[in-house]
């Protein structure tokens, strides 16, 4: 009888090297510095901030274009957060 391997054993392995990758660079580079922290913090709000702002504009925009109040600021709102999260999100598990 051959062992088979089981089915997360690649996915084990995978970790395995990502991990092993991740404190080679750590080792060459060192410890990130405070700046580094900072700006990605930046980076990540402004990720949010500006299809938040988009959207907003836009709503305002179709808004007074056909005189409805806020019925288009509102969901143009929410939509932008929504990219802008989801955006933020993919950034982050890139980094």
């Amino acid at each position: 009888m051959s062992a088979s391997p089981e089915p997360n054993s690649n996915g084990l392995t995978k970790a395995i090297r990502v991990q092993r990758e991740r404190r080679k660079l750590w080792h060459r580079e060192g410890e990130p510095s405070m700046l580094r922290f900072v700006g990605q913090i930046g980076v990540l709000g402004w990720i949010i901030v500006a299809p938040t702002l988009l959207g907003l504009f836009i709503g305002r925009w179709i808004d007074q274009k056909a005189g409805t109040g806020i019925f288009w600021s509102a969901p143009l709102l929410l939509v932008g957060v929504v990219i802008g999260c989801w955006s933020a999100w993919r950034w982050m598990h890139q980094q």
